[in-house]
């Protein structure tokens, strides 16, 4: 009986420990993950952009502006506005000498986050063509059929830009993705850029810096104004 007694005890005090334990862990995750999270991003209200890959006068005055860090070399910037009618984007020195970056937009109309993709959440993409994603990102190839095109319905990117471009311009319309475009309304986004290498040698490089192409609770928090 004594032997079962102290045995029931050192079961108990192991179980306290390892809840106590991971306690700890998940507040301590939520500290890491809160500290990394950059405040809410707001997109200002402007006018409509000729999405050419040409920078006209005044065409992207009064936006919002991230940074994407390469490298130490190489920090691309993003600039971002909407018009009530679409989400523009600007993607500045995606070209660094000979190399090329290629820009990515993940967005979650909803703001649902989650640690995996849903439908709703869209995933768009410019290089050669324009990809798209809806629930799930890399869409390139289905059943076979290639998925990329120069036109897509609902959105628009200068592509395939020109060998000497540094600057692609990119337009999403809010009735593709199925939002009211007022003027507080929050959803989440990651802009990137990516290799676009197709294989386990790709790599992205995100704002916000934790961002992850698989996890859209990783990405940051923009508002409209």
């Amino acid at each position: 009986m004594n032997q079962f007694f102290i045995l029931l005890v050192l079961m108990t005090t192991l179980s306290w420990g390892l809840i106590s334990s991971r306690a700890g862990t998940d507040s301590e995750n939520r500290r890491i993950t809160s500290a990394r999270t950059p405040p809410p991003l707001h997109v200002p209200f402007g006018s409509g952009v000729k999405i050419d890959g040409q920078i006209d006068t005044n065409e992207w005055d009064e936006t919002a502006a991230i940074t994407i860090l390469v490298r130490n070399d190489w920090k691309a910037q993003v600039r971002l506005k909407h018009d009530g009618d679409f989400l523009y984007f600007l993607f500045e020195s995606v070209k660094h000498g000979n190399e090329r970056l290629f820009p990515e937009i993940l967005i979650d109309p909803q703001n649902r986050k989650g640690d995996r993709w849903g439908k709703g959440q869209w995933w768009f993409h410019v290089s050669a063509n324009l990809c798209e994603g809806n629930g799930e990102p890399n869409v390139y190839m289905k059943n076979g059929t290639f998925q990329c095109a120069h036109i897509k319905d609902g959105w628009a990117g200068n592509n395939p830009p020109a060998t000497d471009a540094t600057n692609i311009e990119v337009k999403v319309a809010f009735t593709k993705l199925n939002m009211q475009p007022a003027s507080g309304v929050r959803f989440g986004l990651a802009t990137a850029l990516t290799n676009a290498t197709g294989d386990a040698k790709q790599k992205w490089f995100f704002w916000p810096g934790r961002g992850r192409i698989d996890s859209p609770v990783s990405w940051g928090v923009a508002v409209l104004d």
